[in-house]
């Protein structure tokens, strides 16, 4: 830009990106909400204060049901089958926050059981539940119970907790300007995305995930504890980038002490080792500037490494070889299956190249013109254009001289058309042919005047456009 003459406003970018985050994140919010207009939520907080939130404490709660909420209005009752919007006075649920994905489980109430497919805030201080009535019908006065589904929320908390993990582990390996710019978890998965501008070798990943298990075998304590936003940066807190904290009390999660601080409001294991787990199954690109590296955590990690066991086990009875010699083994197999491809290649190419003599030989006359117009069935582009090239130059020499190949290759026609130099002289263009058949086969293509060449999505009238090819050339040379 600079040699361009050209000035970049880095901080204005900055500001517009950060701007595109809040309107993504508003909007996504706003989604879930099912729609935007938040003032029937801000009207249930106006009446009845905020939601006593105990995700933290507990995985069930005696609670009463303050409003229900369906289509964006308030309603009395929701049958049975029926999805719509709860508001507890109190609740266990995580409300979906900080990439990790809203507990799931049930809320019984007389006579009937609610499934819990979602939770959010979509204002601040309150908590809303879309719920599923699974049987009953549910009023806004019944008495219910809340209950997180327990195995969920384990394996959620090993994910959150191995996500601060592997963040760790990047940190150490690449170096402390490895910062996470966002991430996703839910039990039993994780992916993080962070600031590097180049991707990690495999050495690279095998190291991030050896330093994260070494950090669960090391049992390493998990706790948090709440301050100021100012101490927890003078502690070493990391904050995400381009997100906003209250200024007078945030929490901080720290794992191993100073090794692992960061801001954050998710739930935890107690000690790194309940997390069970961290397998990366992979680190790829998301972005200029931006990688992502994914894992699975807990029950899910060793269940991928089961199926990565049965693979293995699979491989060495096909190829009645030792674990240790697979990969020499299928290197071998995939050079030799390379090679017997070109070799078929080439008996393929020839055997298409032998039919143009006897193609030129029984070339059509119209007029002076040697016309040739042929069908190639199971041939793609390539294919169509070598053998018209190769038609055309063993058509007589000197003479005007037209070849169109049309092949069909998975129901779909290419054509090439070429012409000889006499051909042009007499008015002859390939690129006319081509544009002519266009309509026939339902497509379109163009070139020169010497080759031009098509495709088209409609085979069923290959036959027509090649004798369409014999009257446009009897049209333009006067035949």
């Amino acid at each position: 830009a600079s040699e361009a003459g050209l000035e970049v406003d880095e901080e204005g970018f900055r500001a517009l990106m950060s701007e595109q985050r809040k309107r993504a994140k508003d909007d996504a919010r706003s989604k879930k909400g099912q729609h935007a207009d938040t003032s029937v939520y801000r009207g249930v907080l106006d009446e009845h204060g905020p939601t006593e939130w105990l995700a933290y404490e507990t995985l069930e709660t005696e609670s009463t049901a303050l409003a229900l909420i369906s289509g964006g209005a308030p309603v009395r009752v929701l049958a049975s089958g029926e999805v719509g919007e709860l508001v507890l006075d109190r609740t266990p649920f995580y409300a979906e926050s900080g990439g990790q994905v809203a507990d799931a489980g049930t809320i019984a109430f007389d006579g009937g059981t609610l499934e819990v497919l979602d939770v959010q805030r979509p204002v601040r201080g309150l908590v809303v539940h879309q719920v599923r009535v699974l049987e009953g019908e549910l009023s806004a006065t019944s008495g219910l119970h809340a209950r997180v589904d327990p195995d969920w929320r384990t394996g959620a908390r090993q994910a959150h907790s191995g996500t601060h993990v592997v963040h760790a582990a990047l940190r150490e390996v690449l170096g402390p300007s490895a910062l996470q710019s966002g991430s996703y978890n839910r039990p039993g998965y994780l992916r993080l995305d962070f600031g590097w501008t180049t991707g990690l070798s495999t050495e690279q990943v095998r190291e991030i995930e050896q330093v994260s298990n070494a950090a669960l075998r090391a049992d390493l304590p998990v706790g948090w504890q709440y301050m100021t936003l100012s101490d927890a940066k003078d502690w070493g807190a990391i904050a995400l980038f381009g997100e906003t904290y209250d200024n007078t009390q945030v929490r901080v999660v720290e794992i191993g002490g100073p090794w692992s601080r960061e801001l954050c409001g998710g739930t935890h294991v107690e000690h790194s080792s309940q997390i069970g787990t961290i397998v990366v199954t992979g680190e790829s690109s998301v972005g200029s500037g931006n990688r992502r590296i994914e894992a699975f955590t807990g029950v899910e990690g060793f269940d991928y490494l089961a199926r990565e066991r049965d693979v293995v086990a699979q491989l060495t009875g096909l190829l009645k070889a030792q674990p240790d010699d697979l990969v020499g083994r299928v290197g071998d197999l995939v050079d030799r299956l390379k090679a017997a491809e070109k070799e078929i290649e080439k008996v393929r190419l020839a055997q298409l190249l032998a039919a143009g003599g006897d193609l030129a030989a029984g070339a059509t006359r119209v007029g002076a013109v040697h016309v040739v117009a042929h069908r190639v069935d199971g041939a793609g582009g390539g294919d169509v254009r070598t053998l018209a090239m190769d038609v055309r130059s063993r058509l007589p020499q000197g003479e005007p001289g037209v070849v169109v190949v049309i092949g069909v290759a998975d129901g779909k026609p290419s054509v090439v058309a070429a012409t000889t130099d006499e051909a042009r002289a007499c008015g002859l263009s390939a690129n006319d042919l081509v544009r002519a058949l266009g309509p026939l086969l339902g497509g379109k293509g163009g070139g020169k005047d010497d080759v031009a060449q098509g495709g088209g999505t409609d085979a069923s009238q290959v036959d027509q456009a090649l004798a369409l090819v014999l009257a446009e050339v009897g049209r333009v040379a006067g035949a």
